[in-house]
């Protein structure tokens, strides 16, 4: 089994991430290591998955309690994880479905968070994300960490999205269902 860094440096890939200091930010941080939280609480990455249903052209969202705000799922790398665990804890954390990716899978977008709040260390969150195909049916939403969850068009998503980083994913999707 690979490595974290193995994995996210395979991963790392400029027809991804359009923006070119985004890009070179991921190149530079992946060789400090220390991916986790538990191991860099200041900058640490992250995973985002978007499930889509191509038979309607939805995506899955949610109404996030913590930052308060409308976001793809997702969370932090746990440390000695890797990209396919953390992916599946989260989907099951999120949305209490288990072993949901069982190959391998790759990313379609990379982003960069910035976040200032203090007197929370997390500055940085340099999140990988992931799609996958499905109808919703599986899902056990546990609402602790949500107001609200929804199935929504992307145009839809456009009206209560406001984080840019969710905004791009969006814009990703977009070009996906239009087959670009």
């Amino acid at each position: 089994m690979s490595t974290i860094y193995e994995q996210v440096k395979s991963v790392i890939d400029a027809s991804i991430c359009k923006n070119e200091a985004v890009f070179n930010r991921y190149l530079e941080r992946i060789e400090r290591g220390k991916f986790s939280r538990d191991e860099n609480g200041e900058s640490h990455f992250c995973v985002y998955f978007l499930p889509y249903n191509s038979a309607t052209n939805k995506i899955f969202i949610v109404d996030h309690k913590k930052s308060g705000l409308w976001l793809a799922p997702g969370g932090h790398i746990d440390k000695n994880e890797t990209l396919l665990q953390t992916l599946n804890r989260e989907i099951n954390e999120e949305l209490g479905v288990m072993n949901k990716i069982q190959d391998s899978v790759r990313p379609f977008l990379l982003t960069i968070t910035l976040i200032d709040r203090p007197p929370h260390p997390c500055r940085e969150h340099l999140c990988i994300w992931f799609r996958f195909e499905s109808d919703g049916l599986d899902f056990k939403i546990d609402l602790s960490e949500f107001y609200e969850t929804k199935w929504v068009t992307i145009e839809e998503a456009r009206k209560i999205v406001t984080d840019p980083a969710t905004i791009e994913g969006l814009d990703k999707m977009e070009q996906f269902f239009n087959g670009k």
